[in-house]
């Protein structure tokens, strides 16, 4: 039987990117979404680390899972909150990044967009948001 104390120790998720080609990877998330690398492993890598602000992704050469993905035509998710998203879109914009959905007001009170990054993942980046209340007509 599980604790629930036990629960408390899980501090954090880090998604996985599948790819063919690490440094290829790490460097779109540098050039283009504005990630920084910290750390890779092996000579060719093998695996990295990429962070931008408190979000981190990992990336993985697994080239069985990539080819996959894109013969079948998946695109796996991978949600990033962001602070300013205006800001982050036009930056993405600006950089020539693949947006597939652009930036709206969702009903479930973010404003979204998502990016296609080349291994065909899709990032939907987001930021919460208060929807503005009409206050009621008093006739």
């Amino acid at each position: 039987m599980m604790h629930a104390e036990s629960l408390q120790n899980y501090s954090a998720a880090v998604p996985v990117i599948a790819t063919a080609d690490v440094s290829s990877t790490v460097r779109y998330f540098e050039q283009t979404l504005g990630f920084t690398q910290q750390w890779t492993w092996g000579d060719p890598p093998v695996y990295a680390g990429v962070k931008a602000g408190c979000a981190t992704i990992y990336i993985t050469h697994d080239p069985d899972t990539a080819a996959a993905i894109k013969e079948r035509h998946l695109a796996p998710d991978i949600f990033l909150w962001v602070n300013h998203i205006d800001q982050v879109y036009d930056q993405h914009r600006a950089k020539n990044a693949d947006i597939v959905e652009q930036l709206t007001a969702r009903p479930w009170g973010v404003r979204q967009y998502v990016v296609r990054e080349p291994n065909g993942y899709h990032l939907k980046v987001a930021e919460s948001y208060e929807p503005e209340v009409t206050p009621p007509t008093i006739a």
